[in-house]
């Protein structure tokens, strides 16, 4: 894994990891029929477009302001398969998805956070994963609602 050692190195990774996912979650909206699901998508594109502006915009100084409330999580998509991205998914399949692309964008960041020498290198990337750990939180709890529910 890369050991980062600036603030900058940081930012330009999260900013292209950040793009990967918008392109991702905007290319899967394409694929699914189901309007709730497309929206979904589309709003967690939208939200990792918003995580690249804010790495985009970030300093030192813009940093030390953000708050790393504790999010829970429900771990629910800890204990679902992987599902494959295809055409005609159904709501199920695109929480399954999402989720477990948000866990591993999570463990990404925090494990380069543990290798990061720099406090500020730290702090960044555990900001970076802490916003994605929001993100599985937010779809666990769809998923708790919309479809354990209906079980």
């Amino acid at each position: 894994m890369e050991r980062f050692k600036t603030l900058q190195d940081v930012i330009t990774f999260a900013i292209d990891k950040e793009e990967a996912a918008y392109q991702l979650y905007s290319a899967t909206a394409k694929q699914v029929q189901s309007p709730a699901a497309r929206k979904m998508l589309e709003d967690m594109a939208r939200q990792e477009l918003g995580h690249k502006r804010m790495m985009e915009a970030m300093t030192q100084e813009k940093l030390v302001q953000h708050d790393l409330t504790a999010v829970p999580d429900l771990k629910i998509g800890d204990y679902l398969q992987d599902v494959e991205v295809k055409v005609g998914m159904s709501f199920r399949d695109v929480l399954v998805f999402a989720m477990k692309s948000e866990e591993l964008a999570y463990q990404l960041y925090t494990a380069a956070g543990a290798l990061a020498d720099a406090p500020e290198v730290r702090d960044a990337l555990r900001l970076m994963a802490n916003e994605e750990k929001k993100h599985k939180y937010q779809l666990e709890t769809m998923y708790d609602d919309k479809i354990l529910a209906e079980m």
